[in-house]
């Protein structure tokens, strides 16, 4: 089974082929955010693909129309980014989880 790995945290969770990446680090009390539910509708759900981008289900228009928004509203953009909802994966990734549930963003937050 495909293993999702939290960048920077111990987190490991292993996945499969039907259940999308929000899904995933929801059953398994992660704390990411989220608004609508997985409808690709709020962004909260932003994640950076760090290794294994060869594994995620390609982008559909509704991911990528709702990506180029969240860019216009100043969030971080690239090929790299996702949106959890709407991401599946078939071989083990690393992500990144740009807003986690429950903090607040600060200045001395990297993206390294």
């Amino acid at each position: 089974m495909p293993i999702i790995r939290i960048h920077g945290r111990p987190e490991a969770y292993e996945t499969n082929l039907t259940t999308s990446i929000l899904n995933v680090l929801l059953r398994n009390s992660f704390p990411i955010e989220t608004i609508c539910g997985g409808r690709a509708l709020c962004g909260r759900d932003l994640i950076r693909i760090r290794a294994g981008a060869e594994h995620v289900s390609p982008r559909r228009d509704t991911e990528s129309r709702r990506l180029t928004s969240l860019a216009r509203e100043g969030e971080p953009s690239g090929p790299d980014m996702r949106l959890a909802c709407q991401s599946y994966v078939r071989g083990d990734v690393e992500i990144e989880v740009i807003h986690l549930a429950g903090r607040t963003p600060t200045s001395t937050d990297s993206t390294d």
